[in-house]
């Protein structure tokens, strides 16, 4: 799958999390910042453009309207956060803490979530477009009316996931994991899965599958 990654120039100014909300536009544009801890309160709308957030606490945050681009966050915690009305493009979350977060009426392009806990969280009313998620756990997540393209979940954990009211035409799950998986038969067609797994699904649709 070809996924663009962030455009990050080479040089980041490294700067403090309070410096940016001092400045009228509250815009990080270019820097690294390193151990924050990220406040709604504070922030009246979050912009990343070109920087590298690693280590840093946006957990229990609500942030309406905001806009991630060529942006990699590394080892953050997105605990129980929500985004409303988000744009995220050229995006990367890597060895991120995502459970419980909500993503409500978001559009994704060029997006990676990798090594990353996505557990007990929500997509809702939204579109993802060249997605991936990769040895990443997905665990008791819902996907409700979701618009997917070109979309794969590679050594995912997909346990007790919700596909509601999105197809998974075309999507690959066939290098991942479930147990057990809410979706309806119609939007389960086109869905690229192993010959374990069309069993697995089989059973899951009420058939019985006999073994010679």
């Amino acid at each position: 799958m070809n996924i663009k990654p962030p455009k990050i120039l080479a040089y980041q100014e490294n700067v403090t999390y309070t410096s940016v909300l001092e400045n009228v536009d509250q815009m990080f544009d270019a820097v690294e910042i390193i151990d924050a801890c990220f406040d709604s309160n504070e922030l009246e709308r979050l912009m990343t453009y070109g920087s590298i957030i690693k280590d840093s606490d946006l957990s229990g945050s609500e942030f309406d309207r905001a806009d991630l681009t060529d942006t990699c966050f590394i080892n953050c915690d997105f605990s129980n956060t929500t985004f409303k009305a988000a744009s995220v493009h050229r995006v990367e979350f890597i060895n991120c803490r995502m459970t419980g977060v909500t993503f409500d009426e978001t559009i994704m392009k060029h997006v990676r979530f990798q090594e990353s806990l996505f557990n007990f969280s929500a997509i809702n009313e939204s579109r993802l477009e060249n997605v991936i998620f990769e040895e990443t756990r997905v665990v008791t997540t819902d996907f409700f009316n979701v618009k997917f393209k070109n979309i794969a979940f590679e050594t995912c954990d997909l346990n007790e996931v919700g596909f509601i009211d999105t197809s998974l035409s075309g999507v690959d799950i066939s290098a991942s994991y479930f147990e057990s998986m809410s979706i309806k038969k119609e939007d389960l067609e086109g869905c690229i899965v192993s010959s374990l797994q069309a069993v697995q699904m089989a059973k899951l649709m009420g058939l019985v599958v006999k073994d010679e």
